[in-house]
């Protein structure tokens, strides 16, 4: 069990080089943490929009209002009209009662719209449409806006895949963000790795001349860096969880203003772990590019 003695002890020396210097030790596993907590910030902003947005119906649609006045026989005149057009994929029909109760369960207003002496609302469709040409859903609206009772035709699904195509943008954005301070982080460790071999310089030549491998001058330094990777990603992750909190806890008092709630999806438990791995992997790859380009520099002539 020597392999396991020597990683012990080069363990420990990773850890008492750590509680040596604790300002310094604490300034750069903070530095390390913040350019880890921003990709992971971005990522949860973005799974949050990303589960808003797949609420929302993004196929291609056109609503058909009627007027207050319209009655039951008007509304089903509107619906043979629509389900005869050659663009209406399909039609539903949403009566004023029906809108009434969904409006008054799926929003915060519903003391308001109790007190009410009528329904404000008209008699609508949704028609899903075959076609999103700009030309052939505008001749849709100028058709449908003929027909009597008809007060109002929308076609409001482009804004949400504008939307959608934003988040996706947006995942490839924080990908390619992750990627460069993946990098900045393992140039940083690196850095700190030697300018810690640079301190020892005579102590690990005179451990290589009594026969140290650079396998051993290698480890302690391999944990070092492991060591602050770790301890960055769990700073990371909770610099992250603090922020979403604190968004998550004024989101909760700002949405319900405009009928709606919003919900901060933060990082599951292996997912957490996972950042912390990373950090950890990222450390550790800093610290052997480093020390492997010094202890060559020892060896050269």
């Amino acid at each position: 069990m020597t392999w396991l003695r020597f990683h012990a002890l080069a363990f420990g020396d990773a850890l008492r080089r750590l509680a040596a210097q604790p300002l310094a030790t604490s300034f750069s596993i903070l530095v390390l943490g913040l350019a880890i907590a921003l990709p992971v910030l971005a990522w949860v902003g973005l799974r949050t929009a990303g589960t808003a947005v797949a609420g929302l119906d993004t196929e291609p649609h056109v609503n058909v209002f009627l007027a207050l006045d319209a009655s039951d026989e008007d509304a089903r005149r509107v619906e043979r009209a629509l389900r005869a057009h050659r663009d209406a994929a399909s039609v539903r029909f949403v009566s004023r009662v029906q809108a009434f109760e969904e409006l008054k369960a799926s929003t915060h207003l519903a003391e308001l719209l109790a007190l009410l002496d009528r329904n404000p609302l008209p008699h609508a469709f949704t028609v899903r449409v075959r076609s999103t040409a700009a030309d052939r859903v505008e001749g849709m609206r100028g058709e449908w806006l003929r027909l009597p009772k008809v007060e109002q035709v929308l076609a409001d699904f482009e804004w949400s895949q504008r939307l959608g195509r934003w988040v996706r943008f947006g995942d490839r954005l924080v990908g390619a963000a992750t990627l460069l301070l993946a990098a900045a982080m393992a140039f940083i460790v690196g850095h700190l790795i030697r300018l810690q071999i640079l301190t020892r310089r005579a102590e690990i030549e005179l451990s290589q001349l009594i026969g140290a491998t650079p396998a051993d001058v290698r480890r302690p330094f391999l944990y070092f860096g492991t060591l602050q990777g770790v301890l960055a990603g769990l700073v990371a992750v909770g610099l992250a969880l603090a922020a979403a909190s604190w968004i998550a806890q004024e989101l909760s008092v700002l949405t319900p203003a405009y009928a709606t709630e919003t919900k901060v999806l933060f990082l599951g438990a292996a997912e957490a772990a996972g950042v912390v791995a990373l950090a950890a992997a990222l450390g550790w790859l800093g610290a052997l590019v480093a020390v492997r380009r010094e202890i060559r520099r020892f060896s050269a002539p």
